[in-house]
């Protein structure tokens, strides 16, 4: 496991190209190099490649391919420095920021880089969210001119849902949806919660279908206003993110952007009492997602 739980002991795992170069074969090969096109158990490293081949077919099997480092023209112990820098600080870590502290040559790689770990913060979707959750929208994006509320113009809706346990709030997802329909609201709904679980709303007539699968809990509100008071949770949850978005970001992303941004969001905010194995958790993920380019970011 490569939990840090400082930056000397980060140096002590990480500080060598070789190093993090045997922590990614460890990984992808804890029990010995198999090819992955025959099954092959014998191979030759290639030094200059970072790359297995294998003795059977020939075939060259790189330690990075399938990974968000894969065609990365960076060294290793930058990625790796990247990533830590990148999980473990709480409000995570500007392009510039990142540039500086890394050395990186250029703000569009620093940039790109983050993106790509933020692809690495998709949720599973293996771990929907259970017990009693609220749920609610909201749109983010900077300040504009025209109607309010659920009529916002040239914002981005967002679909919000927290655990409440008690006085304290467990996890969180967070989405954006095309629209406040019962179709849009009901897919959100299915994709990260768990069916039975008790749902508490607003009085939107989109969540009346609910029922059918959840227990579902509306609140009807005669002022909108009282929607905070009565959904607590779910309004702080909204209201740190846009906090977060401000602060870290000094700005609302574009909304092409917005969904990864989210990811991140809601990735730190389900891991805020394991902060110890978040560089874990995320470095395991960067081997487990494929790469993403610029010009598939930009699409």
């Amino acid at each position: 496991m490569a939990k840090v739980l400082s930056f000397f002991e980060f140096q002590e795992q990480f500080g060598t190209e070789k190093a993090c170069l045997n922590y990614l074969i460890h990984q992808r090969w804890p029990d010995g190099f198999v090819c992955p096109r025959c099954g092959g158990t014998k191979a030759s490293f290639l030094q200059t490649r970072d790359a297995f081949q294998c003795s059977a077919c020939r075939y060259q099997a790189s330690v990075t391919a399938g990974t968000l480092f894969h065609k990365h023209h960076l060294p290793l112990r930058t990625l790796f420095l990247a990533v830590y820098l990148f999980a473990t600080n709480k409000r995570g870590i500007s392009a510039l920021e990142l540039q500086r502290k890394c050395g990186i040559r250029t703000y569009r790689t620093a940039w790109l880089l983050l993106h790509k770990l933020r692809k690495g913060m998709d949720s599973s979707g293996r771990f929907p969210l259970q017990g009693a959750v609220e749920v609610d929208e909201t749109f983010i994006g900077p300040k504009r001119h025209g109607k309010t509320g659920r009529g916002a113009e040239g914002k981005t809706l967002v679909a919000v849902a927290v655990e409440t346990q008690g006085k304290t709030m467990g996890r969180a997802y967070l989405e954006p949806i095309p629209n406040a329909r019962k179709e849009a609201l009901g897919q959100f709904v299915k994709d990260h919660i768990e069916p039975g679980s008790t749902l508490m709303t607003d009085g939107w007539a989109s969540y009346k279908h609910l029922y059918e699968d959840y227990k579902h809990r509306p609140i009807s509100l005669n002022d909108p206003e009282k929607a905070t008071e009565c959904l607590p949770k779910v309004h702080l949850v909204i209201t740190n993110a846009k906090a977060w978005m401000r602060g870290t970001l000094n700005r609302y992303p574009a909304k092409r952007y917005l969904e990864r941004y989210l990811d991140e969001f809601a990735f730190r905010f389900n891991r805020r009492w394991k902060l110890e194995s978040i560089f874990d958790k995320l470095l395991t993920r960067c081997l487990q997602t494929t790469t993403i380019t610029l010009a598939e970011l930009k699409a």
